[in-house]
């Protein structure tokens, strides 16, 4: 006598499903110990950054605006935005970058003043530094 229930006529494919599970838990657990045994042998963090992204996008700003006034309105806003930036971070010296940012809103001359990337770069600025 034979037993031709539903479970006994799908063994088969309730063995796969099984070794699937486990196969894949095993591809997992081995994934793990990989990337534990990376982290393990870090010397130091490689995500961080010894000079900080804005600090570097502040320096890049500066060097193509070296004379605010003369600037192309794309730069003069790129330096604004730049400053508004780097005074939004905690290590920031804020008096010394509104100095900085006042001096560059005052030397943007009424014509670049009429930019809208320009206006909206010193509306930030000025809301960022109080002014």
């Amino acid at each position: 006598m034979k037993a031709n229930n539903g479970w006994t006529m799908a063994r088969g494919q309730i063995a796969w499903i099984l070794a699937l599970i486990v196969s894949t838990a095993i591809v997992i657990q081995l994934e793990r110990l990989e990337i534990g045994a990376r982290l393990g042998s870090l010397d130091s963090n490689p995500l961080a950054e010894a000079d900080p992204a804005w600090s570097q996008a502040l320096h890049d700003a500066r060097g193509q605006t070296p004379d605010p006034g003369n600037a192309a309105p794309q730069d003069q806003a790129a330096l604004l935005l730049a400053l508004s930036l780097a005074a939004l971070q905690d290590d920031a010296d804020t008096a010394l970058l509104a100095e900085e940012a006042a001096a560059v809103i005052d030397a943007i001359g009424p014509l670049a003043a009429a930019d809208p990337l320009v206006s909206d770069a010193k509306a930030m600025a000025r809301r960022v530094f109080g002014f």
